[in-house]
């Protein structure tokens, strides 16, 4: 089997469901109990705080554990923006962000906010000056992904945030689940961010969002004030810990993995670079994740090609997950500029940092195979 969908849900580790089973008989207590069970369960909580906190090196961020991305996402974006409405209505983001971002923004701008979706350009990349001359001082919220979940782009984090800081009533948000420990961030850059356990080797079902605390947010869900009532309901010990083992396993082999999605994407972009009939490079060269490689298909139908992959258990996809079900082109592809024919024929490589070339390898003889058969059966 060769698997190249890792940003779509990645490979879990061993130690961390070793760690949830270990932990789920150890803190089974309700965390919010009085009694020492409960104090246990919460204690070993709190630790696990402490430890993200610290390994991203923003101690005194508050840190709300979620279900993943998209919840942290609506989470933030609906919080910042609705506390805010009446002294700062207009929000901003990129037309490439996931959809979890998307269609806020959109359900938002149907309640009344001012809404501007900055463009992109061919490589993914936002235009800094539209974004200078659409911030003002009724701008409450900048929502830009770090590095973009179908393409790889990564965004200018530094610069976004020093155009941002220059109004204080405007906070600088950003989803950073393709980039956290898969790039260098400096998240105290971000004032707040989300991201899913899933991506990183952890279970699914499992994330959290920081956030400065200067920050006044709605309350996602209210009841028991767990959380410090920012998320409301009994908080689940062990899910919890397994994605603090995530973490730390993740920012362990950071380097190691880096390295190795680097040297496999070089080479099957010297491959590509080979068919220039066959195939189009989407991926930007520079400013790109080394962990997602995006290329077109010039001739060919990709849901026909990742079902025929698929089939020779080789594991990749069109676009995004959270996306798959969208007709029509890749709104990302479409927004830098590439036409409907090549939107609609991308395929992504998404890697975990543990594949060998000889995988690459294989895909590539694979690909050429079927790429051979199918055009001479057409």
């Amino acid at each position: 089997m060769i698997y190249f969908d890792n940003a779509s849900s990645g490979l879990l580790e061993k130690e961390v469901l070793s760690a949830f089973n270990k932990y789920s008989l150890e803190f089974y207590a309700n965390p919010s109990s009085a009694h020492n069970l409960g104090s246990v369960s919460l204690q070993a909580i709190e630790k696990a705080k402490r430890q993200i906190l610290k390994e991203l090196n923003i101690p005194d961020y508050n840190l709300v554990f979620t279900s993943g991305a998209t919840e942290g996402n609506n989470f933030l974006i609906e919080g910042i923006a609705r506390r805010n409405f009446k002294v700062a209505n207009k929000i901003i983001t990129s037309k490439i962000e996931h959809p979890s971002v998307i269609q806020v923004f959109k359900a938002l701008e149907k309640e009344g906010f001012q809404v501007v979706y900055l463009d992109v350009d061919k490589y993914g990349r936002i235009d800094l000056n539209e974004l200078s001359n659409a911030i003002d001082n009724k701008t409450s919220l900048v929502s830009v992904m770090a590095v973009n979940n179908e393409v790889g782009t990564v965004e200018p984090v530094s610069e976004i945030s020093k155009i941002v800081r220059k109004y204080p009533r405007c906070y600088f948000m950003s989803d950073v689940t393709q980039g956290i420990l898969k790039t260098d961030l400096d998240y105290s850059l971000i004032d707040a961010f989300s991201m899913s356990g899933h991506k990183i080797g952890g279970l699914k079902s499992s994330g959290f969002v920081a956030f400065k605390k200067r920050i006044d947010i709605l309350p996602l869900i209210k009841g028991g004030e767990q959380q410090d009532g920012y998320r409301s309901g009994t908080l689940n010990a062990p899910l919890i810990c397994s994605l603090a083992t995530a973490m730390r396993i993740g920012l362990a082999k950071k380097e190691e993995r880096t390295k190795k999605a680097n040297e496999l994407k070089q080479y099957l972009v010297s491959k590509f670079n080979e068919m220039p009939d066959l195939i189009e490079i989407v991926s930007p060269q520079e400013h790109c994740s080394p962990f997602i490689l995006n290329f077109a298909l010039l001739h060919h139908k990709a849901s026909v090609v990742v079902e025929a992959l698929s089939q020779r258990e080789i594991y990749v996809t069109t676009r995004s997950s959270c996306s798959s079900k969208s007709k029509g082109g890749s709104d990302v592809i479409l927004a830098m500029g590439y036409s409907e024919s090549i939107a609609e024929n991308c395929i992504r490589l998404s890697f975990n940092g543990t594949e060998e070339i000889a995988q690459g390898e294989e895909f590539v003889a694979v690909l050429k195979e079927l790429l051979h058969d199918i055009r001479r059966r057409d």
